[in-house]
C-alpha cells in the first residue's frame, strides 16, 4: 500500500469544518431551513482501508456533532441532528441537519425508517464497540443489517426521530448492552 503524506494537514483541516458556521446561521434564522443538509467526512474513502482511518473521522464526525449540540443548548426551534453511518464504506458516513420548511412540510419531522432497531451491528466489532462507547456517552444507535446503516443521534437535542413523538422531545431510559 502506498503511504499518503499529509495526513496530519488532512486531519487538521477537516477538523476545521466551516460548514458549521452555515448551519449555526441557519439554527439562529428562524426564516431559514435546511433539508436534509448533510457532511460527508470521508469523501476519499480513507475509513476503508482500515479501523484507525475510519475511527479517525468517526471522531471528527461526532466531534462537529457535540459544537453543534453545545451551540442549540436550550434553543427554541424545531431541528432534528443525526448521523448516518453505512457500514460497508465510509466515504457514505454523514451527519445530517434537518428542519422544518415550507417546500415539504410532511417531511418533517424524519422519522426512523422500518427496518431499524435499537442495536449494535454484529459483522464489524470494531464499529460496533465505537457505537457501545457513543451510546455510554448519550446516544441511541439504531442500525439495520438489512440496509446496512445505522442511525445515531441523541435524544434530548432536537426534536425525537421515533415514531410515536408527537413532535416532542422523549424522555425514553436507556437500555444496557
Amino acid at each position: 500500500m502506498k503511504k499518503r503524506r499529509g495526513l496530519k494537514r488532512y486531519y487538521r483541516r477537516l477538523r476545521q469544518c466551516i460548514e458549521l458556521d452555515n448551519w449555526r446561521d441557519i439554527l439562529l434564522d428562524k426564516s431559514r431551513w435546511s433539508y436534509f443538509d448533510h457532511l460527508h467526512f470521508d469523501r476519499n474513502g480513507y475509513g476503508n482501508v482500515c479501523w484507525k482511518e475510519r475511527k479517525e473521522h468517526l471522531d471528527v464526525l461526532f466531534g462537529h456533532f457535540l459544537m453543534i449540540e453545545q451551540f442549540v443548548e436550550n434553543m427554541d426551534r424545531p431541528f432534528q441532528i443525526f448521523a448516518i453511518l453505512v457500514l460497508e464504506d465510509s466515504r457514505y458516513d454523514a451527519l445530517f441537519l434537518h428542519t422544518p420548511n415550507y417546500h415539504t412540510p410532511e417531511e418533517y419531522p424524519y422519522i426512523i425508517p422500518a427496518g431499524y432497531k435499537k442495536e449494535y451491528p454484529l459483522r464489524n466489532p470494531s464499529l460496533r464497540n465505537y457505537l457501545v462507547m457513543l451510546a455510554k456517552q448519550g446516544y441511541t444507535v439504531f442500525s439495520s443489517e438489512e440496509k446496512k446503516a445505522c442511525i445515531v443521534f441523541k435524544e434530548h437535542v432536537g426534536d425525537s426521530l421515533y415514531e410515536n413523538h408527537d413532535n416532542k422531545r422523549l424522555n425514553l431510559p436507556c437500555t444496557s448492552d
